[in-house]
């Protein structure tokens, strides 16, 4: 089930820093805005068929049409290298080299992921729901695994690591149509679909304060990794690295 939400109040400024910056967006164009209003000047890669049209939507940032793992950019000249939601879609040992590279000393990379809390009561018993009708959704394979690639990293021996609460109000059809998108609805009966659509209604009801919406819980998850780059030509070597958990 997938749900749009903003991101809670302090987590782009623990991603890209309080002060204007120089930052590469890898991907993830939408969150060009919120990152120009907290002042940094906004560099983000896309593919080459969809460079143009982030181009004239975010005006205000520059979109260069880039791989992850091969960046078009001279040594040192981002702050900030931010990944949201999609680390996962990267080769790392291809692109943490090259973020590296293009990283100011004493700069970061920021990796987030949003990850559903299905430790809720309600939450639990959504999920059982839906996975009775749908059993590969509600999976929780949100990426999170790949942030495994920034452990022991002579390149980024420092790794710092906090999550921000967040809950998303969702109505009644809001939650009802979020499970007739979800992984294989379009494979169920009429019969099936009503059946889910009606029991995800009732558990609405049985714990919904009308008028108010009910809420999702959500964490959003982020790490910073500190570049260590005093000498560009050396090895990406591996070393035992530094964890720091908040």
């Amino acid at each position: 089930m997938a749900t749009t939400s903003p991101f809670p109040p302090g987590a782009l400024e623990w991603l890209a820093g309080p002060a204007p910056s120089q930052v590469l967006l890898i991907g993830a164009a939408s969150y060009v805005p919120a990152f120009s209003r907290l002042g940094h000047e906004v560099t983000v890669i896309e593919p080459a068929t969809s460079v143009t049209s982030t181009a004239l939507r975010y005006p205000g940032a520059h979109a260069v049409a880039a791989a992850a793992e091969a960046l078009p950019f001279d040594p040192r000249v981002f702050d900030t290298i931010v990944a949201i939601q999609n680390f996962h879609t990267v080769n790392p040992k291809l692109a943490l080299p090259e973020w590296a590279r293009v990283l100011r000393g004493g700069g970061h990379i920021a990796l987030a992921y949003m990850v559903r809390d299905d430790s809720v009561p309600w939450v639990k018993k959504l999920r059982t729901i839906i996975q009775a009708y749908l059993p590969q959704a509600m999976a929780g394979e949100y990426g999170v695994e790949s942030t495994a690639a920034l452990t022991g990293l002579a390149a980024f021996p420092k790794v710092e690591q906090t999550a921000f609460r967040l809950w998303v109000p969702s109505t009644r059809a809001q939650l009802q149509d979020s499970a007739r998108r979800a992984a294989g609805a379009e494979e169920l009966s009429a019969e099936a679909e009503t059946a889910m659509s009606d029991a995800i209604g009732q558990l609405y009801d049985e714990y919904a304060r009308v008028p108010d919406p009910m809420k999702l819980p959500y964490q959003l998850r982020c790490w910073r990794a500190w570049v260590n780059n005093p000498d560009l030509t050396a090895s990406f070597a591996q070393t035992s690295g530094l964890t720091i958990a908040f």
